[in-house]
């Protein structure tokens, strides 16, 4: 008899007794905001620390094992192999990675769509003024969403250099078709650049599947990772090309050995490495590696599947209220986010609010993101509170 390869089910209560307790005191859905440190990481971070204020008890593995051990943890998450991983602070620095680096050629068209978030605007804007290339803000279709449409037949004109797009949009949740982007952009000879920051740790990305030239991310959000830490993978045949515009002492093979620093050999190290930048926050990248770990111990196909089974009974529920549903609830577009609209939005914010929900109010909708640690009692609050406050 053969046996069972499926993955075992992960026990989303009992994980977050074990590692979130502070928010399962009153219901947090704001993981698209920032997400909370589990335990775990924690005590790492803590752990570090306490050596630190005590240089004696610092040890080698505290240093590049660290590092390596993060970007494992990364690689992992995204299929990705370790020398493609680069240890960036954010988002930001990632997106002008690719901006600044990747190999366009003069009048090469970027495209990228209306309504990004700024941090995958700016740095593709400013090129107008860095580079000779012709930046394209593609307006975003009805429901605000990029036009995959528009995009497609862009790419067919064949001067496309660069696409740039998010995996999930921030303000209602939407997943893009990345595969098929993906492989137009291949198909045209564009580089295909993705912001992960609100799909990494929620739902499961293979970059290889959305042939991603460069895919940037920073860690606070759904990676439940410290502030100012993030990973940006490059596509290891791309690395090459790829000049560093930023060079750090620990970018250059030279450095590799202390003894030898001052041989000032302009070689690179191998790798996406070469793109970090001088000495890193090592506490803060031992946290990240126990945040990714578990992350991928809890299986990112299991947290998306948990996450749009808790959030069903709150879209039945907006829907038989005659509110207005921003995200797109098709199967294929959903993800952990959930944005909806009522006539008075900023009131129902403040109402759940005054009940302890974790939300936001964007660009007139209320957001609620649900995690790993969300349970079904979080959302019956969200319900509850709601339905005391609209009018009959």
């Amino acid at each position: 008899m053969a046996l069972s390869t499926a993955p075992p089910q992960t026990d989303f209560r009992a994980l977050r007794d074990a590692e979130f307790e502070y928010v399962a005191r009153s219901p947090y859905l704001n993981a698209a905001s920032v997400g909370p440190l589990p335990e775990r990481a924690r005590r790492a971070i803590d752990a570090y620390n306490l050596r630190r204020s005590n240089p004696h008890a610092l040890r080698g593995a505290d240093f590049e094992p660290t590092l390596v051990r993060c970007r494992r943890a990364a690689a992992g998450l995204i299929g990705a192999g370790e020398d493609e991983i680069a240890l960036l602070p954010n988002t930001s620095f990632g997106v002008n990675l690719a901006a600044q680096c990747l190999p366009l050629a003069d009048g090469q068209r970027v495209i990228v769509s209306d309504r990004e978030f700024p941090a995958n605007m700016y740095p593709w804007l400013a090129l107008r003024r860095l580079r000779n290339v012709q930046v394209d803000v593609i307006p975003a279709d009805a429901r605000g969403n990029p036009d995959e449409a528009r995009i497609l037949e862009e790419l067919a004109r064949g001067d496309v250099g660069l696409v740039a797009l998010s995996v999930v949009q921030f303000t209602n949740g939407w997943l893009a078709d990345g595969e098929t982007i993906g492989r137009a952009c291949r198909a045209r000879g564009a580089w295909f650049v993705v912001d992960g920051i609100q799909a990494l740790g929620q739902l499961p990305l293979a970059v290889a599947a959305w042939n991603a030239d460069v895919l940037a991310t920073g860690g606070q959000k759904w990676l439940c990772s410290p502030f100012g830490t993030g990973f940006t993978y490059v596509r290891r045949e791309l690395v090459g090309r790829m000049e560093p515009r930023v060079v750090g002492w620990t970018s250059m093979a030279a450095s590799a050995d202390l003894e030898r620093v001052l041989d000032y050999r302009e070689e690179w190290v191998p790798g996406a490495r070469r793109f970090e930048v001088g000495a890193q926050p090592w506490q803060d990248y031992a946290g990240m590696a126990e945040s990714l770990e578990l992350l991928e111990e809890a299986g990112p196909a299991q947290i998306r599947a948990h996450v749009l089974a808790l959030l069903d009974p709150l879209a039945a529920f907006l829907e038989e209220r005659g509110v207005e549903i921003v995200s797109d609830m098709r199967p294929e577009r959903r993800t952990g986010i959930i944005s909806f609209r009522p006539a008075d939005a900023a009131g129902a914010f403040r109402a759940l609010s005054q009940a302890g929900v974790g939300c936001v109010l964007r660009e007139g909708a209320v957001r609620l993101s649900a995690h790993l640690y969300n349970q079904p009692e979080d959302v019956a609050t969200v319900m509850n509170v709601l339905d005391g406050w609209m009018p009959r």
